[in-house]
């Protein structure tokens, strides 16, 4: 039976919570604890690592009790679904109103505790929602559909938060020119993206309750609930090729697309130096993108099988996402104040946007082909616990990006503080371009590598369902 358009939909729309974090992440909160707060990079790195490191043990745990829970009224993840919401607002509006006079070591603390704190809220969403994606249709193009709407809104919402923010929060004002230095807006549009998020969770999981009848049960037969649980679980999983290479291209390529992501205000503020309008535009492209690819990683998918639907964008994203420093290097890319820099600059983001979001949607449909092969071997269904590994993967975006970024920044000797472009060396300058372009190149094509071994295509999984039927 095919799912309905408005489940969905709904069954997307939690996911904006994602897009609206990340947001938060990727954007503001590197560029506010190091840049305003004078936190140094390494020590703002080493804190998203730190986080990185709690939610290797949080998330898989999560999703094996999600895939062990028993609620006759809310099913296996509902109850965690509306546990995240509230918990989340509030953590992200705290992340970013630390009292003032903590130094050094107290920023660092109150980054890492919070971090954490915003991650576990997350995860208890994100978890056994992307696992309910998984049970809502056993189709194996339908899949790709389901996880496409799931990208697309966190995709498209994030941007959106974005240019809101950006327009109307972090504004110039006489002290600061540019409006990211606008120390006191952080807090305020911190709280206002925390209401949206829970918000989102909340109309989600409710619009989602219907389904609960007709979703999979729980297979154990003994409430499997502990660490030991979780250490089976990745014992019998790391023998499975398929999971293993999901794993290590997730990884690779969201510790790269981390890399960008983290380090797009420098880029864009020192090296493109964009105003705050122009920065404004350009998650226009990523939003853009994400819808492109609702209906671009259905048809790849169809076209190529998921496997070569991978291998092609993750060739495409790391292309046309390095290519602006790439062309810059050989002054290729228009100038600085050029009027054609910002069109050139989001069309390439548009594209670059579009692959990522289909080779995102189509992994996670890939994962769920994963958990129904390892149903078909050991009588169980752990999507939790798969789904987990690919929510953990999405952190290296944050974790291992800011830890990478900082340790690159650092590098490159780039100061705090640095409200003034002029007073910057033009090595360090020129070294921002260095890692937009070829080093990150780099780790997006050496993701390639391990999707290659990934063994599942349309084929063998019909083998797959009928063993589980039979």
């Amino acid at each position: 039976m095919k799912l309905s358009g408005k489940i969905k939909f709904l069954y997307g729309l939690g996911f904006s919570a994602q897009g609206i974090k990340d947001a938060l992440f990727q954007l503001f909160l590197f560029f506010y604890f190091s840049q305003i707060l004078g936190l140094s990079a390494t020590y703002t790195g080493l804190a998203t690592v730190i986080a990185l490191l709690f939610d290797a043990v949080s998330d898989p745990w999560i999703g094996t009790l999600s895939d062990r829970w028993k609620s006759k009224v809310l099913g296996r993840r509902h109850p965690f679904m509306y546990l995240s919401a509230l918990p989340l607002g509030l953590f992200l509006y705290i992340l970013f109103s630390p009292p003032a006079g903590l130094g050094e070591l107290g920023l660092f603390l109150w980054l890492t505790t919070f971090s954490i704190l915003v991650r576990f809220a997350l995860t208890l969403f994100i978890v056994p929602s992307m696992s309910l994606g998984a049970e809502l249709t056993d189709d194996y193009d339908e899949r790709t559909t389901v996880t496409s709407y799931r990208v697309m809104f966190s995709s498209f919402i994030g941007p959106i938060i974005l240019i809101f923010g950006l327009v109307f929060f972090f504004t110039p004002t006489t002290e600061n020119a540019n409006g990211l230095f606008n120390e006191a807006a952080y807090s305020t549009f911190a709280l206002l993206c925390g209401i949206l998020a829970a918000m989102s969770i909340l109309i989600s999981t409710y619009g989602t309750q219907s389904t609960i009848p007709s979703l999979p049960k729980s297979t154990d037969t003994e409430a499997e609930k502990g660490l030991d649980a979780v250490l089976k679980n990745i014992k019998a999983a790391l023998q499975l090729n398929a999971y293993t290479s999901l794993v290590k291209y997730s990884v690779t390529i969201y510790t790269g697309l981390g890399v960008g992501t983290v380090l797009t205000t420098y880029f864009t503020t020192y090296y493109f130096e964009l105003s705050e309008k122009e920065l404004a535009g350009l998650p226009i492209a990523a939003a853009i993108g994400g819808i492109t690819a609702l209906f671009v990683a259905p048809l790849m998918g169809r076209l190529f099988d998921k496997k070569k639907s991978v291998i092609i964008s993750s060739v495409g994203l790391g292309i046309f996402f390095c290519l602006p420093f790439l062309l810059r290097l050989f002054d290729l890319f228009p100038k600085n104040n050029s009027p054609n820099l910002l069109p050139f600059y989001l069309l390439t983001l548009w594209i670059a946007y579009t692959f990522l979001w289909v080779s995102i949607s189509t992994t996670n449909s890939m994962m769920a082909e994963v958990a129904d092969l390892f149903e078909s071997l050991y009588n169980k269904r752990n999507e939790g616990f798969f789904f987990s590994t690919m929510s953990f993967a999405y952190k290296c975006t944050v974790g291992m990006g800011y830890f990478v970024g900082g340790l690159l920044l650092d590098a490159i000797q780039f100061p705090t503080k640095a409200t003034d472009i002029s007073s910057i060396d033009p090595s360090t300058i020129h070294g921002l371009g260095l890692i937009g372009g070829p080093i990150l190149l780099v780790f997006y094509l050496f993701s390639i590598v391990f999707i290659f071994n990934y063994p599942i295509d349309k084929a063998a999984y019909l083998t797959i369902k009928n063993k589980i039927r039979n």
